[in-house]
């Protein structure tokens, strides 16, 4: 950036107005930056920028509540009695199942899927809330634990099997979710 003192922008405004018209001119008093002339271009510019940084944290931010929701699943699932852990376990299956059946996810995903329900559940916890090789983000967008949103007499987000729960695991999984609807 050109920067001018601020007694030759005052004396010569109309020309440092010209060169700001192309590039951003620093305005300088007693050797300090104190402001700047910038072109409509770069403002407009810098708030496609902000814009986008700000896209950028709110999707960091639905992310990070989709990793706290499976680690809270996770927590849930290894506290639960072995028959509820199968029926969690089987009704997720049951939900990749269905992903296959309709075409509804990418085959890696359903594929993937699979390979982590077949783990020992200990595995499956630590492998849901980790970065999984780079996969953890979008494993955990695409997880047959999060219930469709139509809603069950208690107001808990179900997909049927959520109801034969204990009730701190239909509250897990009811959190899992309420995410932004724009993710």
């Amino acid at each position: 950036m050109n920067t001018v003192a601020a007694s030759r922008v005052k004396q010569n405004f109309g020309e440092i107005l010209a060169l700001a018209a192309f590039a951003p001119q620093g305005i300088e008093r007693h050797g300090k930056l104190v402001a700047a002339l910038v072109p409509p271009d770069w403002l407009a510019r810098q708030s496609n920028f902000d814009e986008r940084r700000a896209a950028r944290a709110a999707q960091q931010q639905v992310e990070r509540q989709r990793l706290m929701a499976h680690q809270a699943l996770g927590i849930a699932l290894l506290c639960s009695t072995v028959a509820e852990q199968r029926s969690q376990l089987a009704g997720a299956a049951r939900e990749v199942d269905r992903w296959q059946a309709g075409q509804l996810c990418s085959d890696d995903y359903i594929a993937r899927w699979r390979k982590w329900l077949a783990l020992p559940l200990k595995q499956l916890v630590q492998r849901m809330c980790s970065d999984a090789a780079g996969w953890g983000n979008a494993m955990r967008q695409n997880s047959p634990f999060v219930p469709l949103p139509n809603e069950n007499d208690s107001g808990v987000a179900s997909r049927g099997r959520a109801t034969a729960l204990p009730a701190a695991s239909r509250l897990v999984l009811a959190s899992i979710g309420n995410r932004n609807p724009s993710a």
